[in-house]
């Protein structure tokens, strides 16, 4: 393309697509070669000026700090899914420790005070998440059949393997009354208290079992009282 700016002379038309504008220009001039040359040298300069506040006007356009912008969360690692939703249900639990909770069910009929290590355990997962990235992965791999890593048909059961653990199990705990542990993740909270008692048995599930087993020395358990 040749460096020299050519401009037809006439009438004006402005083309405007994103931010590149045309003019083109188009003017029956008599044969006054020294006067169009004079007129052509005018018109340049304004079209050079016209171009170029209309170059600022879009990059002002773009540069907009009072636009509004929406943020686009990242897409988190599935280990993370994963261990962030076990957390959360535990931690969600634990806001009733120390509550006394009244049961009957055809097991068993009394009261005792509900307890569930929800900063243990979340620490546990913490450091799981931390050091043995690959392990979870793997177990997601085996137990995870779509690319949501915190369903409710396996966060269930891993949570209830996990509170079957001898030095986490808590005292009287009934798994029915962690329904509402659930409600805030899932639509159906019950279905997940049921699931709560299926088990994890492939070799995935109970390698994270007992890596969190050795964690368990790391990390004290919390005074229920």
């Amino acid at each position: 393309m040749s460096d020299t700016k050519e401009y037809i002379k006439g009438d004006k038309h402005v083309h405007q697509a994103g931010s590149i504008m045309i003019k083109f220009a188009q003017y029956n001039v008599p044969e006054q070669k020294g006067d169009w040359k004079q007129q052509e040298e005018k018109e340049a300069e304004e079209l050079e000026k016209e171009f170029a506040d209309f170059e600022e006007m879009v990059d002002e356009t773009a540069e907009d700090n009072s636009a509004p912008k929406v943020k686009v969360k990242p897409d988190l690692p599935p280990a993370d899914v994963f261990v962030n939703r076990v957390k959360a249900i535990v931690m969600e639990a634990a806001k009733k420790n120390g509550e006394t909770i009244k049961t009957n069910t055809r097991a068993w009929q009394g009261e005792y005070v509900f307890f569930v290590d929800g900063q243990r355990i979340a620490k546990m997962m913490d450091d799981l998440r931390k050091n043995h990235e690959n392990k979870i992965n793997e177990f997601i791999s085996r137990h995870f059949k779509s690319n949501k890593y915190d369903g409710v048909m396996t966060v269930a059961p891993f949570i209830g393997g996990l509170l079957e653990l001898e030095e986490i199990k808590a005292r009287g705990l009934q798994l029915t009354d962690l329904e509402f542990a659930f409600e805030p993740y899932y639509n159906s909270a019950s279905s997940a208290v049921r699931r709560l008692s299926a088990k994890l048995e492939s070799d995935e599930a109970k390698v994270l079992y007992g890596l969190l087993i050795g964690f368990q020395k790391r990390h004290k358990r919390t005074d229920p009282t």
